[in-house]
């Protein structure tokens, strides 16, 4: 595809996306309504674009089709208030969540206020939450920043009778991976909701199009693989093989200046390839018993086989894990690697949209079965700095806001396929990638792993999930020997986790 048949590609959808959104003007309110104040493993059998379009046009299948909360006040705390309110008008995307919202806000009379946080600043809300403050009724820490809240019991419980009324994480619009996650001795303190779409921070995979045919690789053949579930691991290395190409004429592929099979951030692209494959390093039933399990017979054989993907079958540039200078994403734009991985977001991103080469967009490949083979399902993980809802001991009124919680979530839902498919039918280069960029919601994957990031001082990074950087790096890591060597430490951890010490 040429560059101004591109260009006339996204001007002709761009005219679809603004008149689909003029169907919306006549219902807006006055900007008033939406208000902010500042203050220092599965989801689902069906395919994300089925179960979302079953509920599209119909209202919330529990929740009474009226109710008068009278004017009750939301306060949602987060570092990314355009997460719940939007600057009207900054994208067509982000006008679908306003109207979402506005919705909710009429059907059940309610106001959202947005308390701004600065992204490391959760220590004053613990602070507030443990003086026995409110401080607001939904916290919206990432991830890896709510393992301290968990720890020290400051969240709410899901299961308790005044949220579950309204919040069942078995629906779709909730993750129950991160039910499964954020359970902790049988209570369930997190919730992934469709306020923030899983989908934009789960990893996927970028090809470049245009090197592919030079490779001899057929126009869909990426795309056949995926749709006869047979885009695996070993697919994957097959065809990142074939990339690799000296361009700085030293004899070798060796450095950011060569052509190669697959760049991207090797630490959390791995930790993605450790979710296709159901590897963690810690597991529960139900969130009890929970378990260090790097060490497992099939942790131990995946983790080998990704060691060798990543070091000794040559096609990982490892010098192009650059996060500050975004090293990975500046060579895949130049057309300089076949593979890419990063959150499925990276389809706005500038460098991509303005690539001269073609690209496409596929999910995680399959990863190895325990046993053999490889899994019944893409899944991927979803990124550490995906922003969680957690509701503090401290709010005196759960069952309203658990209410609203809910109302905003389905309604926020509702709008996922409209809204991944606005910016991927905007930006992606045909149409297969966005019939996959709209099943990406139903692969995406948390861990409980995510939750120990930061505890004790990063304690848990720095000497338990480090072991998956050494892997990244160094050729024939000893997998085995060093998943072991942490064991007792690790279960020690994790134990302190779970009985809040």
């Amino acid at each position: 595809m040429t560059k101004v048949s591109r260009l006339l590609r996204v001007a002709a959808l761009m005219l679809a996306v603004m008149l689909s959104l003029a169907l919306f003007a006549g219902c807006k309110k006055d900007k008033e309504t939406v208000s902010s104040k500042e203050a220092s493993q599965v989801t689902t059998s069906m395919d994300n674009t089925e179960i979302v379009d079953q509920y599209a046009d119909k209202n919330h299948p529990t929740l009474p089709e009226t109710m008068d909360l009278g004017g009750f006040e939301m306060t949602f705390a987060t570092p990314s208030p355009k997460y719940i309110i939007p600057e009207e008008g900054s994208s067509p995307e982000e006008d679908l969540i306003i109207e979402a919202l506005r919705e909710a806000q009429d059907k059940y009379n309610f106001t959202v206020y947005v308390m701004q946080v600065e992204q490391d600043g959760w220590d004053e809300a613990m602070t507030a939450i443990v003086a026995g403050e409110e401080y607001a009724n939904v916290l919206m820490p990432c991830i890896h920043q709510s393992g301290a809240f968990l720890q020290s019991r400051l969240c709410a419980d899901y299961l308790q009778s005044d949220i579950a009324q309204y919040i069942d994480q078995t629906q779709p619009w909730w993750n129950d991976t991160m039910a499964y996650a954020s359970n902790v001795l049988g209570s369930v303190y997190a919730g992934a909701s469709a306020i923030q779409s899983p989908a934009d921070a789960t990893y996927v995979v970028f090809f470049n199009k245009t090197l592919a045919m030079e490779l001899g690789i057929g126009e869909n053949e990426l795309y056949d693989l995926w749709d006869k579930k047979e885009w695996t691991w070993d697919a994957f290395v097959k065809y990142a093989k074939l990339a690799g190409k000296d361009l700085d004429g030293n004899g070798s592929v060796d450095s950011i200046n060569d052509q190669w099979g697959y760049v991207g951030p090797g630490y959390d692209s791995a930790q993605a390839f450790c979710s296709s494959a159901k590897v963690a390093s810690v597991t529960t039933t139900d969130g009890m018993n929970p378990t260090y399990t790097f060490n497992t017979s099939h942790a131990i054989t995946t983790l080998t086989k990704l060691n060798q993907l990543y070091t000794t079958d040559g096609i990982y540039c490892y010098d192009s894990w650059d996060n500050v200078n975004r090293t990975y994403t500046k060579m895949f734009a130049a057309g300089q690697a076949l593979f890419f991985t990063t959150g499925l977001s990276g389809i706005t991103d500038e460098l991509v949209r303005e690539m001269e080469d073609d690209w496409g967009v596929l999910t995680y490949p399959l990863g190895p079965k325990e046993g053999g083979g490889w899994q019944d399902k893409y899944m991927s993980r979803v990124n550490h700095n995906f922003r969680l809802c957690l509701i503090p001991t401290t709010v005196e009124d759960k069952a309203s806001t658990a209410f609203v919680l809910e109302s905003m979530t389905f309604n926020y839902f509702k709008i996922i396929n409209e809204k991944v498919d606005t910016y991927a039918t905007l930006y992606c280069r045909d149409d297969k990638s966005v019939e996959i960029a709209n099943t990406v919601y139903n692969t995406s994957t948390y861990e409980i792993s995510q939750f120990l990031y930061s505890i004790n001082n990063h304690a848990w990074n720095a000497q338990i999930e480090t072991k998956i950087r050494d892997l990244v790096k160094q050729a024939n890591y000893d997998v085995s020997g060093n998943m072991n060597s942490v064991a007792e430490l690790g279960q020690q951890m994790i134990n302190d986790y779970f009985n809040g010490i």
